[in-house]
């Protein structure tokens, strides 16, 4: 399945379910992925004005799962060798998503040379120690007409510092690597075609001015019972509709009582609500109706991640 950047993303791609490879040629199953119109409509605005999306929303909402379906719809089951994640951490600086050099194993190798003949002058190729790191490879990737696609996951967790620092080489769509030399100049990694970049955030600290002016910004709305509906039928295809219908009936009564109490810790969300349908769908539809109806929120341990929501909304 061809793709490119005039290619309009339409969220249909993944309205099932859909097996495929990752980019080490594992099977790989990529879940059904529904967007509001206004979702598709920001993609496609990020897409004609060649600027990062900023994703927000709370946990559950599918902020993280976009990027792949839009890779995916651009792709198909080519989509992994354009596809590129970098998950933050409160550790990552923005070079690390270039790239690394690994300068103590070429000063090893460099030493070892004399007693190991298959070392022989590998130190004198610095090629040997570049590890690229995940928008180095999307720059790598990028073609024209045909971009790559990175998430770019939790920007908010790293240092203050970090959203800026990348300000430079997504403006400039390029980075240099002064460790490589050609005709005495440092290598110039450049993309053919910017990469169509996702930036999601879930508001632990605030951005900078700087790199907000760069994005555009959506919000995404969690799913509403027709959404989650869809959800749970793709994950749990032979799960009976009484027992599915009763699930998000009780998730969704939760949540609203979760909202109006103050003291609530953690609102539950789609992730614990698939943990919650597996249980229930691991028992007969009989027995497990009769056990909602005398219980309401059964296996409640699947939901309720605190002692103090546990406290407030167990019954």
């Amino acid at each position: 399945m061809a793709g490119g950047v005039d290619q309009k993303y339409t969220g249909a791609a993944l309205e099932a379910a859909q097996t495929t490879k990752d980019r080490y040629g594992d099977p790989e199953v990529i879940p059904p992925y529904y967007p509001s119109k206004r979702l598709v409509e920001s993609v496609q605005l990020a897409r004609l004005l060649r600027r990062p999306l900023l994703l927000k929303g709370e946990p559950g909402c599918g902020k993280t799962r976009l990027a792949k379906a839009v890779a995916y719809e651009m792709y198909g089951d080519e989509y992994a060798q354009k596809y590129f994640e970098w998950n933050i951490k409160s550790t990552t600086k923005a070079k690390d998503g270039l790239y690394t050099f690994d300068y103590i194993q070429r000063l090893r190798d460099a030493q070892l040379e004399g007693q190991r003949p298959d070392l022989e002058k590998r130190s004198d190729d610095p090629n040997n120690y570049i590890d690229y790191g995940e928008l180095g490879r999307a720059f790598q990737a990028s073609k024209k007409g045909a971009p790559a696609i990175l998430l770019i996951d939790e920007v908010d967790k790293a240092d203050i510092d970090f959203p800026n620092d990348l300000l430079l080489e997504l403006d400039q769509n390029r980075f240099e690597v002064p460790e490589i030399k050609q005709d005495g100049e440092s290598v110039t990694i450049s993309a053919e075609e910017r990469p169509i970049i996702f930036i999601t955030s879930n508001d632990e600290r605030e951005l900078p001015p700087a790199f907000l002016r760069r994005c555009l910004f959506h919000f995404i709305e969690f799913p509403d019972a027709v959404i989650m509906g869809k959800i749970i039928s793709s994950n749990f295809p032979d799960m009976a509709s009484r027992i599915r219908e009763q699930a998000i009936k009780l998730f969704y009564d939760l949540r609203q009582k979760m909202e109006e109490e103050a003291n609530t810790e953690k609102k539950v969300a789609t992730s614990e609500l698939i943990d919650w349908v597996k249980i229930l769908n691991s028992f007969d539809e009989k027995e497990i109706l009769e056990k909602l109806e005398k219980e309401g929120i059964a296996f409640n341990q699947a939901l309720l991640k605190s002692k103090t929501d546990f406290t407030l909304h167990a019954k």
